[in-house]
């Protein structure tokens, strides 16, 4: 490639940041803007990916110590977000990243490129950088796409395809693609255009080529194979392998658990448990141990299944009848008690050392006293239930549900050697990612989506204390009725004193806080595999569209998946 060619070729003179000036004029400014980013990322240490939070803080201090105006702030973010992945972009081979470039790029009174489903196809007629930017990208071993959006970025990264990407883009996109990109973090360097518009924009092909060639071949940071990762666990749960690690006999008892092991779900919480080891292990290859606490995990889980049935009477699980409708609530008890000592013998003979078995009792013990008192805090509440505030709907939530996220993130990390300060990080996200799976599950519900309707099945919801809160006189009588007396016709009607609260929308907002601390507690993590693996979750787990929902009286465990 020519590297005297005009940055420009024949668009012009360059035009400076667009008509709102956020992308400096002058390269000697983006240059000092770009050193004063890396500077403070590694002055403090910053490893992505970063919640939204830590950018913004971050690009304000940058902002501050460079004398810049405020408009410089979300190109500061972007600079902040590029310097946190400049070093893992590096580490990951040519052959695995994507370039991704803006058609508006080209000659639009001249180009002969044509266009199919995937975008343009460039005749490289070198009219326009697109051609010796590409050329030089697929030198090196890049896929290249011309395109707008992000949409087929994220489906060769999602599908295991690609681990890193290169793009450019207008601001006004950027900014527009950045909760995609956060639902989907992956090694990335975002270069925004230097002229906008829908046509004939300009970029800096010395920043774009810097991004390209960046290569450390003496690093590699081990991003964890999601979709490989996803494919080997669930091979755990067929019922030949389940028997092999189980050993189990021919007992009704142990078929019984058996068959209820092995139906269906999405397995995120072995595969959560598996993720975290392989996230701080680098392994590529799982060892055995890790399948016998991975099944230990789903076996505790389904073991509460059955009691969680039974305590809220529900008869549908898996679209099927529950155990206790099939055989009974003694029996069922049986095999709930019979699956939670395979669950805590498979982590005793796991396999792993002595010190790590000990601990990694102590935890699940630990989380099944907790998780006891949790959901003992709400029968207790059903035994003569009154009104109650968010706040301390909020605290039986984080009570009942946030040591189940303790224990499948922490026996993983207690697997794969974590040290103190990742544990702690880790219990601070959990802790804030319970919380929020159990607002995200209220407002399922609401919308129809989710389980059977709390307010008539007489549970706790954090929509309706809200609404509570806020209601009129009328409404909070109603609501007490409905929550309080057993009336179902009022329980009916509550939906409606819902909305005229606007409670819904605020629940939302209490989702998307509790989202972000979760995301926040992982600032002190040093480990990039595993801050791309939970930040998936955050999202993931926490952005249940209604088509996700079971249908069936039940809502799903898991909405991981590879959309």
């Amino acid at each position: 490639m020519s590297e005297s060619k005009d940055i420009e070729y024949q668009h012009g003179p360059r035009a400076g940041g667009g008509a709102d000036g956020r992308v400096p004029d002058e390269p000697a400014e983006c240059l000092r803007l770009r050193e004063a980013a890396a500077a403070l990322v590694a002055e403090r240490g910053l490893t992505p990916p970063l919640a939204w939070g830590e950018l913004d803080a971050a690009a304000r201090v940058v902002v501050e110590r460079a004398g810049c105006g405020p408009e410089r702030h979300s190109f500061v973010m972007v600079l902040v977000h590029n310097a946190a992945w400049w070093n893992v972009l590096a580490s990951v081979p040519f052959e695995r990243r994507v370039l991704l470039l803006p058609p508006c790029l080209r000659d639009s009174a001249a180009c002969p490129a044509t266009f199919d489903a995937l975008g343009l196809i460039c005749a490289r007629c070198g009219r326009c950088p697109i051609a010796d930017l590409a050329t030089e990208a697929e030198r090196l071993g890049y896929a290249v796409l011309v395109a707008e959006g992000t949409s087929t970025v994220r489906t060769l990264i999602e599908s295991g395809q690609m681990d890193g990407a290169v793009g450019v883009s207008c601001m006004t996109a950027l900014e527009r693609a950045f909760p995609s990109m956060a639902r989907q973090p992956v090694p990335s360097i975002a270069i925004p255009l230097t002229r906008n518009g829908c046509s004939d924009t300009a970029m800096d092909v010395e920043w774009v080529l810097a991004a390209i060639r960046v290569r450390d071949g003496a690093s590699r940071v081990l991003l964890t194979d999601i979709a490989r990762l996803r494919r080997e666990v669930e091979t755990w749960f067929s019922e030949s392998a389940l028997r092999a690690v189980l050993g189990c006999g021919e007992s009704p008892i142990e078929r019984v658990g058996l068959e209820w092991l092995a139906k269906s779900g999405k397995r995120w919480r072995p595969f959560l448990t598996a993720g975290v080891y392989a996230a701080l292990s680098g392994e590529a290859e799982l060892p055995e141990s890790v399948r016998r606490v991975a099944v230990a995990v789903e076996c505790i889980h389904k073991a509460s299944l059955v009691y969680d049935d039974i305590q809220d009477r529900d008869t549908v699980r898996y679209g099927e009848p529950t155990l206790h409708a099939s055989y009974g609530v003694p029996l069922a008890l049986n095999v709930g008690l019979d699956l939670l000592g395979q669950g805590y013998r498979l982590l005793a003979e796991s396999g792993a050392p002595a010190e790590i078995v000990a601990r990694m009792m102590a935890l699940a013990t630990r989380g099944h006293c907790r998780l006891c008192v949790g959901q003992g805090a709400e029968l207790w509440w059903k035994r003569a239930p009154e009104p109650l505030s968010a706040a301390q709907v909020l605290e039986m939530f984080r009570l009942k549900t946030a040591p189940s996220f303790v224990v499948v993130f922490g026996l993983g990390a207690i697997l794969g050697g974590a040290d103190a300060a990742t544990l702690a990080a880790l219990d601070g996200f959990s802790e804030a990612l319970g919380v929020a799976y159990q607002i995200r599950d209220d407002l399922d519900d609401l919308s129809g989506a989710g389980d059977v309707d709390d307010v008539l099945a007489g549970r706790l919801s954090v929509v309706v204390a809200v609404a509570y809160e806020r209601a009129a006189e009328g409404d909070r009588r109603l609501i007490e009725a409905a929550w309080c007396g057993g009336d179902a016709e009022a329980a009916r009607r509550v939906r409606d004193a819902v909305l005229r609260t606007n409670a819904e929308q605020l629940t939302l907002g209490l989702l998307e806080d509790y989202r972000q601390r979760a995301l926040e507690a992982l600032a002190s993590l040093r480990n990039v595999a595993l801050k791309i693996l939970l930040h998936r979750v955050a999202w993931r787990v926490l952005d249940r569209a209604p088509d996700e929902a079971r249908g069936d009286g039940k809502r799903e465990d898991s909405t991981w998946r590879t959309e």
